[in-house]
């Protein structure tokens, strides 16, 4: 479900929290509620109540220490938030499987383009192999020495970026 996100001051977040409750109805209720007034939309009648339960949402107490801990290393590994850094390591803990910043996946994309270009040189060296051996002295030690380094190259990347992964995860 689409959801939208609004930094407001403590002061302001608590003036909502005081309206909304003055009204029986919780603040996500309360700013949908309006959202569809702002936007012609039907508004129900019927306002949920405070005491629903929300099965989506799971809540953590930490010192203000560990909340500082947690944010710098969000923010240091790319994360746009503490929360999705929370929920990635929860996924990755529970599912086993690298969970990676669109920095990573970028990575990994640009990887995908520098295998498709090594591939072509492969493919034209054994072009070059299939022709007369003596029409082959196109093919030299130097173009493959640059193969040999953009594979090398490559190689490296993609570890290093699992390694992170994994070390980032505790894996």
């Amino acid at each position: 479900m689409p959801r939208i996100v609004k930094r407001i001051t403590p002061e302001l977040k608590e003036k909502w929290k005081t309206f909304c409750h003055e009204r029986g109805v919780s603040e996500s209720d309360m700013l949908g509620l309006l959202l569809e007034k702002a936007t012609a939309g039907i508004v129900p009648n019927e306002a949920k109540g405070l005491e629903e339960p929300r099965s989506d949402k799971v809540t953590i107490r930490l010192s203000p220490k560990d909340i500082h801990s947690m944010t710098e290393r969000a923010k240091a590994e790319g994360f746009p938030s503490r929360t999705t850094w929370l929920t990635n390591l929860v996924l990755a803990t529970l599912s086993k499987e690298p969970v990676l910043t669109d920095a990573e996946v970028n990575a990994l994309r640009g990887s995908n383009r520098e295998l498709a270009a090594i591939g072509r040189n492969l493919n034209q060296i054994a072009r070059a192999l299939n022709v007369e051996f003596r029409d082959s002295d196109k093919l030299n030690k130097e173009l493959i020495d640059r193969l040999l380094e953009q594979i090398d190259g490559h190689r490296d990347k993609v570890s290093n970026l699992i390694d992170r992964n994994m070390n980032r995860w505790g894996g």
